[in-house]
């Protein structure tokens, strides 16, 4: 929850004990549960399921052409919330659940018949703070389907045996992203596969952790979250808290709101064929504020706003090229040459056939700011809200999100260079086609990004 505050217990149950306020009316109300296409947007708490594409051979290869290496970044699959964020739960949502249910037997409130059953017939189940930041079934399938159709898009690549020549795994030092390697190996090889034991911290693939100058100028500065917070406290916002308040025929601030919204977007994620309970407190209009509210934040974060987040996140765009680079003796430079690598790639002969990488949402949309994706023409802002903007998490930064490139052989001297984000294919900047780079014009865009010294880049002191 980006902005849960420690005391929101003790303010929404004394709350629960107040009188009901008289709320207004409205013509007009929307029924959830009446609903045949309901807003599934809900940023980095989308269930992959919802918002991934189905990438086929024709993306990924070009007539002609054979694969010859794969390069895949994966966020974890969808997980269960925080330790602090299960607590909020286990206590509020069904505090929430009795008021709500009152309120509506007291002539407050505009949940729809539909909606209250659904309401009413929701409970917490086995949820409890052990299962914290865990990888749930529906991650799980998530990175076993999706290694599954990677192999059947490009076989003669993916479809062999597994051997530690052949396929490179990593993780972080996380339970979500070592379940979501294995069970990512288990779609590929269909069994468990050797990975070699995580780097805590990670500078591959958690560069955020290791790099001072990120610390000092956006993750412990309050400037960096200032158009989110005054997106929070603006009129859009006022509006969603009056709406859901009028609903559910309860008084709620922000605060109750965004755990409103977790709850939604979670149980959605957990079970995305099913209907989620706490989603009956919000319209879709409701929902796309909530979800620019959170793009605000991640475009701050993680986005185009500070240089330091993307310049940062050179060590993935680096040991990509270092791997194809491996295979393509055609390189403009030697990976060998390179002192500054935080990569572990073969200096000579064929490399690895895959190379899968496993991390978080905040390695994956720098990675692909790095690579220049997703900018639009103005910065996002609180007072300017573009619906037809690219930057959106709830497409680029959902559970699962994925960049596959493949490197393919096209004869003698050619090779073309393929990116799929989470299976959809995607325009690479300096690229005459839509479809990818030949290799010279992937690297004239991104060959810089071969020279990436991370402790100059983060200011970091000498050891």
């Amino acid at each position: 929850m980006l902005g849960h505050r420690p005391y929101l217990l003790v303010v929404v149950l004394i709350a629960a004990t107040l009188p009901y306020r008289t709320l207004g009316q409205r013509a007009e109300t929307y029924c959830f549960t009446d609903d045949p296409d309901p807003y599934i947007k809900f940023g980095t708490k989308t269930a992959y399921t919802l918002a991934n594409g189905e990438f086929t051979h024709e993306d990924l290869v070009p007539a002609g052409c054979e694969a010859r290496q794969a390069w895949h970044l994966v966020r974890h699959g969808t997980r269960y919330p925080s330790e602090d964020d299960i607590a909020v739960f286990l206590v509020l949502l069904p505090t929430l659940q009795d008021a709500i249910l009152l309120a509506h037997q007291d002539g407050q409130g505009e949940l729809c018949e539909g909606d209250l059953k659904l309401l009413a017939d929701w409970s917490l189940g086995d949820l409890n703070v052990s299962w914290a930041n865990v990888l749930t079934s529906q991650g799980h399938l998530e990175l076993e389907g999706l290694a599954t159709r990677y192999k059947e898009a490009i076989p003669l690549l993916l479809d062999q045996p597994f051997t530690n020549e052949s396929f490179k795994f990593r993780h972080t030092a996380t339970q979500r992203t070592e379940a979501s390697a294995r069970s990512y190996a288990q779609g590929l090889f269909g069994s468990d596969v050797y990975m070699p034991s995580p780097i805590d911290p990670d500078p591959l693939l958690k560069f955020y952790k290791v790099c001072n100058d990120y610390v000092t100028e956006v993750a412990d500065n309050p400037e960096a979250t200032i158009e989110s917070q005054l997106y929070q406290e603006g009129e859009k916002m006022a509006t969603v808290v009056d709406n859901v308040s009028l609903r559910l025929g309860i008084p709620l601030g922000f605060e109750e709101i965004e755990v409103l919204y977790d709850a939604c977007r979670y149980y959605k994620a957990w079970d995305p064929t099913a209907a989620a309970a706490w989603c009956v407190a919000f319209t879709s209009d409701d929902l796309k504020v909530m979800e620019y509210w959170e793009d605000l934040y991640y475009y701050y974060t993680n986005g185009y706003a500070y240089p330091i987040n993307y310049e940062m996140a050179c060590p993935p765009v680096q040991d990509l090229i270092q791997h194809f680079s491996s295979i393509n003796s055609r390189s403009s430079s030697s990976s060998s040459n390179n002192n500054n690598s935080t990569s572990e790639v073969v200096e000579s002969g064929e490399g690895p056939s895959g190379v899968f990488y496993f991390t978080h949402v905040d390695a994956l949309v720098p990675v692909m700011t790095r690579l220049g994706l997703y900018k639009d023409p103005e910065p996002l802002t609180h007072d300017h809200e573009d619906p037809d903007r690219l930057w959106r998490s709830s497409s680029h930064g959902i559970f699962a999100t994925n960049l596959a490139f493949t490197l393919s052989s096209c004869g003698a001297d050619e090779w073309w260079v393929s990116l799929a984000m989470s299976e959809q294919v995607v325009a690479l900047g300096g690229c005459a086609s839509p479809l990818g780079c030949t290799w010279e014009e992937f690297m004239a865009t991104y060959g810089f990004l071969e020279q990436c010294d991370l402790d100059a880049i983060c200011n970091n002191a000498s050891t």
